[in-house]
């Protein structure tokens, strides 16, 4: 007993281990695949302007259309992506301080009246002066980043880069195909896209002139310097502005998932954790039936293929075998739609979703039946695509397992005491042959609570599987980063219980 227990002890503290290198992987490749929840955000201004627009020109305009430097910033300090990858990840992971901040609250300001006084007095002269520069901006037909300001290409500048000014004018021409292209030439030359306009940074010469440039960027001095002010005016009650008017409480703590802080989705705006633990009950739902159904299905179909090894029964059985091992589960749940769904042929099933949506208005009217048999239309298809997923391996577990066990020296034994066969095949072969499939119990863990990604996306259902995938698309990272971690901690000690499973059920195995 005392080795079972040492092998399981250094299994246990192979999990830290094992989940920091899967994390760390998974969030490293994360950071540096393009397209994080700024560009998201970016893409939806530019999606909804361009609805605005109503598409008449072309896209350009929605070129334009982006968070400012200031926004990108915050945002960058949101999702730690202003910290190198190592630290962010430690900071994720709750093992290393970061910055918290939390809004300050109206009770909060009432207890200093006259501080906040001072306080929104600073902010309107910071508001004024970005007033200022904006009209400025306006009427000079320029634009900011971050502290310079841009300026339209002249043909001076023109006759500097006539070579890359007009590569730089095909690509334009070529459409939103050859926009990335563009960028990169243009980010040589220290320039910028602005709509169908390539922008520069003004020259200190332009700067000290008297234009309408030179005004501008004193005017930006200026608002820098009213935001540095309150920025300090704060800084004693360790309190920061932002730029649309809002204060928070800052501090240096432990904020990690070790703390239960999972972040929040920019999707849902809810904290991840909430949203993952409201699609559990859908994914236990059909991941239950659907491992029922496989065991119902399989097993008895695996004793009766071993009992009647090589005859007819047998032969046919193993063309549905090979079948279910060819086809994958979100096939199969798309072959069924096509069929019962309402399309060419029968209308006998919906085409995906959990429930129909006046479910809960039957159900607060007492049709209960009404329920009962809209719910199993909804689980027929998602149900047979779990099933054919382990059919063809659970069945032909169970028949080879048996034969093993049937041509045993103790069932020949049993068999010459004059046993019947029924009772060896049912009470004495049978016990031994489901050990391996009982001990996969563990493993089951994982599908139970994380779904399937595809056939809970082809099924439309709302569980886990899709709340992943539509994760991923979206670059969502506090809900990917959260699943992940739910994912690899059943996945480690689903193993662990598999084998702790087997340890207890079967007296040969020993681990030392």
């Amino acid at each position: 007993m005392s080795g079972m227990w040492t092998y399981f002890t250094r299994r246990l503290l192979l999990v830290p281990v094992t989940f920091i290198v899967i994390t760390f992987i998974v969030y490293a490749v994360l950071r540096i695949t393009p397209g994080g929840p700024i560009q998201q955000l970016e893409n939806q201004m530019r999606a909804a302007a361009a609805g605005e627009a109503g598409g008449g020109g072309g896209g350009l305009g929605g070129e334009s259309v982006g968070l400012d430097e200031k926004a990108r910033d915050e945002l960058k300090a949101y999702y730690n992506l202003d910290q190198p990858i190592p630290l962010a990840y430690l900071q994720w992971l709750g093992v290393y301080p970061k910055k918290t901040r939390t809004p300050v609250t109206l009770e909060y300001r009432r207890d200093d009246a006259d501080f906040w006084q001072q306080s929104q007095q600073l902010w309107n002269d910071y508001r004024e002066a970005e007033h200022r520069l904006q009209q400025s901006l306006i009427d000079g037909d320029l634009l900011v980043s971050g502290d310079t300001i841009l300026i339209e290409v002249t043909a001076a500048d023109r006759s500097r880069f006539p070579e890359k000014l007009n590569q730089a004018d095909q690509l334009l021409a070529g459409g939103v195909s050859s926009r990335s292209q563009l960028n990169r030439l243009l980010s040589g030359l220290g320039w910028s896209l602005s709509g169908s306009r390539f922008m520069r940074p003004i020259t200190t010469q332009e700067s000290g002139e008297a234009g309408i440039a030179a005004v501008c960027q004193r005017q930006l001095l200026v608002q820098e310097d009213s935001y540095r002010s309150l920025q300090q005016h704060l800084l004693p009650l360790n309190i920061e502005p932002n730029r649309n008017g809002s204060y928070y409480h800052v501090k240096n703590a432990l904020s990690g998932i070790l703390q239960g802080d999972f972040g929040r989705s920019f999707t849902y705006n809810k904290d991840a954790l909430t949203v993952i633990i409201s699609k559990f009950p859908i994914s236990i739902y059909f991941g239950l039936i659907g491992y029922l159904a496989t065991w119902l299905v399989c097993i008895p179909l695996g004793i009766s293929k071993a009992i009647r090894h090589r005859g007819a029964f047998d032969t046919a059985t193993s063309v549905l075998v090979f079948l279910g091992y060819a086809t994958p589960g979100f096939v199969a749940c798309l072959l069924l739609l096509v069929l019962f769904g309402g399309g060419s042929y029968w209308n006998l099933v919906p085409l995906g979703g959990f429930r129909s949506p006046d479910w809960n208005q039957w159900w607060q009217q007492g049709q209960y039946l009404t329920c009962a048999i809209d719910q199993i239309k909804h689980t027929l298809v998602p149900m047979f695509g779990y099933l054919v997923g382990s059919f063809a391996s659970m069945t032909v577990l169970m028949k080879n397992s048996l034969l093993d066990n049937l041509g045993a020296d103790y069932v020949r034994t049993a068999f010459a005491k004059g046993l019947t066969e029924r009772r060896v095949i049912y009470v004495h072969a049978l016990r031994n042959s489901l050990i391996p499939i009982t001990a996969g119990i563990g493993h089951f863990l994982g599908l139970l609570f994380a779904g399937s990604f595809l056939i809970e996306k082809v099924c439309n259902i709302p569980g886990m599987g899709l709340l992943g995938y539509e994760s991923i698309i979206r670059r969502d990272y506090p809900i990917i980063l959260a699943t992940l971690v739910i994912g690899v901690l059943i996945r480690l000690t689903g193993n662990i219980f598999s084998d702790l499973i087997w340890a207890l059920i079967d007296p040969r195995i020993r681990f030392k």
